[in-house]
């Protein structure tokens, strides 16, 4: 130790360069480890960006699929109240004067087609409350074509006895009596009783040969009514599970935006 410590301060000029070389790999040394430093720090950073972009569209997945569910099974819900609206017409109105079976029946269509549209998209537990819904609804609409114009000619015949006018008065009458009598009796005895009712009832009335037919049908079937409410009842209650459904989807309870997926937080080791 002693001998290079001589060596060195006999030759200043050697010491110096060593001192100059030893300097200068120093810098190579710590520039290399700067470099792979910032070069893990933009990987890091790459890699960050990379996962807030995965992140954000996955949020606007959500939000979207969250906005067409939404919006589609509204739609479909608002089409089975409409074509329930127009069935219950049926009871109070002419349906075919008034164009209330068109209208059903292009209403009954839109519930079909917004059926087959929330099936894309909502899951299989608000699917099945909202086929529950549209077959009832079908059940009852094929009540109202039938009972409907049972209900509403039959009233509008007592209404008609009552009339001032004797004429359209002893008409309804008649046609009141043809349907009571066929009503008395069995079915062997109906065919002849069948035509005569009907016959009545389109004299007394503007009913179609159809609606003359539902008449008929209305007054040889007593349950009619009880089914109807039946009917309108457990729509009622598919329609409430179908809402449950859709406001569980929705997560209508947590009064909060469309969720966005977790973000993972990325650890680094200590330095």
């Amino acid at each position: 130790m002693d001998a290079f410590r001589r060596y060195f301060e006999s030759n200043p000029e050697i010491f110096a360069a060593l001192v100059a070389g030893i300097a200068v790999v120093g810098g190579l040394v710590g520039s290399v480890i700067g470099a792979r430093i910032q070069a893990n720090g933009g990987r890091d950073q790459a890699a960050a960006a990379r996962e807030a972009a995965r992140i954000a569209a996955e949020a606007q997945r959500v939000a979207a699929l969250w906005t067409v569910r939404q919006i589609q099974v509204a739609a479909f819900i608002q089409s089975v109240r409409e074509a329930r609206r127009l069935s219950e017409m049926f009871y109070k109105q002419n349906a075919v004067e008034d164009g209330l079976d068109v209208q059903l029946r292009e209403a009954r269509q839109d519930v079909a087609q917004k059926r087959a549209e929330i099936e894309l998209v909502v899951p299989l537990a608000v699917l099945r409350a909202a086929g529950e819904v549209a077959e009832t609804l079908d059940s009852m609409t094929a009540f109202a074509e039938i009972a409907g114009p049972g209900t509403y000619f039959t009233d509008d015949l007592n209404n008609q006895a009552l009339s001032p006018n004797r004429h359209q008065s002893r008409l309804a009458g008649r046609a009141l009596n043809a349907l009571d009598a066929l009503r008395a009796v069995d079915a062997s005895g109906r065919p002849d009783r069948f035509t005569d009712a009907m016959a009545a009832v389109r004299a007394a009335t503007n009913a179609t040969v159809p609606q003359a037919v539902s008449v008929t049908a209305y007054v040889l079937r007593p349950q009619f009514p009880s089914e109807v409410a039946e009917n309108q009842e457990k729509l009622n209650e598919k329609l409430a599970l179908l809402i449950d459904a859709a406001r569980a989807m929705l997560r209508s309870e947590d009064d909060i935006a469309p969720a966005v997926p977790t973000q993972r937080r990325r650890w680094r080791p200590a330095a």
